[in-house]
């Protein structure tokens, strides 16, 4: 079998990774297209990478849209916006939609040629990468999305306005427009809204590229160990990184800071007793903290649970709330609701809260446990080898439905 792995951008690549090996390594060929500036992330991989569209031109044609900003974005909004975009307000909700759809429109004339030149059997897209759909139309083979542990759940037949936008996407190509099986899911059940197709849950394994576990790495002593980061897609939290520092070191704990690049780390890197680290795998750090401190993104976020660590989060935006809410609502951590006007002393009394209740850990573990005896990636092969095969894959027992 021939699978075809179509990606977003450099962030969304390790959600894909765990469901590519378990193809590779059960034998099949894979390859996987993403838009250049995701290349290197894939290439990290191991993976055969294809790089499709030109980066300059998706980021033009993204930019004619509205999305989610950090700042002059409601943030009142309420509910699982991912899993029910009607909870947005319609001109944002279009114009989201319409950016996702503009990146795929830039990416999909190279991911068709792809396609067509190489003939997989599958394509599974990243949900936020519909540029999949149109490959897999264009040579009439099923397509299987995967979500980012949530997607945006348009409706797209539901709306004129969206779906005037998704019928243009694959009208450029002479094709009918399709829609996936079903969505691989790799979020934990329990923090998972019904999607509106059905969808296969999927264990979330933590993949976040190589590196060298040298012997820092192994917690000396007694002191709990806490790590703060704010990702690779945002730098919301670096004007307040001395002061959460300085917040951490009152609470005794050892702080290990992740940053993309060390400089981001700003005085902290100053500051006596802490460690900064330089573009490196959650994966592999997590197991080792004993808190999590972070700007709520919903990767970040989802990993630091199901490896079973309690979280602190930060949130300025719409999208980290809604993870924000999420911790709180399920007693993963603690959230503060401002952090620009947040001080030392409250962000030390949440961190102190989460090391020393502990609800908070045992309730991470317990999603932790959730997660272990959800389908492995292995599991979900299968589930791609009977669509290639024409089966019906929505009566199976791993599939699930609203």
């Amino acid at each position: 079998m021939r699978v075809l792995f179509v990606a977003a951008a450099g962030p969304h690549v390790p959600w894909i990774v765990p469901l590519s090996w378990a193809c590779q390594l059960a034998g099949h060929q894979v390859r996987v297209a993403v838009r250049p500036q995701g290349v290197d992330a894939v290439k990290a991989t191991g993976l055969v990478t294809v790089p499709v569209g030109d980066e300059a031109t998706i980021q033009q044609a993204q930019n004619r849209h509205s999305g989610l900003a950090y700042k002059g974005t409601p943030r009142d909004i309420t509910g699982n916006w991912f899993a029910r975009p009607e909870l947005l307000d319609k001109q944002l909700r279009v114009g989201m939609a319409n950016r996702l759809l503009a990146a795929a429109e830039a990416t999909a004339a190279d991911t068709v040629a792809l396609a067509r030149a190489w003939r997989p059997d599958v394509v599974v897209y990243d949900t936020v990468a519909s540029a999949g759909l149109v490959a897999a139309a264009a040579i009439g083979v099923p397509a299987i999305g995967h979500t980012a542990g949530y997607t945006l759940d348009f409706d797209y037949r539901g709306e004129p306005e969206l779906w005037a936008a998704y019928q243009g996407l694959f009208d450029k190509f002479g094709l009918e427009p399709i829609f996936p099986e079903i969505l691989v899911d790799p979020c934990p059940p329990s923090l998972r809204d019904p999607y509106r197709i059905p969808w296969a849950g999927m264990r979330l394994v933590s993949y976040n590229g190589p590196v060298v576990a040298e012997p820092w790495l192994v917690p000396s002593g007694d002191r709990p160990r806490i790590c703060l980061t704010s990702g690779i897609t945002t730098t919301v939290l670096d004007p307040l990184t001395a002061r959460i520092a300085r917040a951490v070191q009152k609470t005794g704990a050892e702080l290990v800071i992740a940053v993309e690049r060390a400089d981001r780390a700003g005085v902290a890197q100053s500051l006596p007793d802490i460690r900064v680290v330089e573009s490196y795998p959650l994966s592999v750090l997590l197991p080792t903290c004993d808190a999590v401190i972070h700007h709520g993104g919903l990767g970040t976020g989802m990993h630091t649970a199901a490896n079973g660590v309690p979280q602190v989060t930060l949130p300025q935006s719409t999208s980290q709330d809604f993870w924000a809410n999420k911790v709180e609502q399920f007693g993963l951590g603690v959230s503060i609701a401002d952090p620009e006007a947040a001080d030392e002393l409250t962000i030390q009394h949440a961190l102190e809260t989460v090391l020393t209740r502990p609800e908070y850990r045992q309730r991470a573990l317990a999603l932790q446990r959730e997660v272990a005896t959800t389908p492995a990636p292995a599991a979900v092969v299968g589930l791609l080898e009977d669509c290639a095969a024409g089966a019906d894959i929505r009566s199976s027992p791993l599939v699930a439905s609203a």
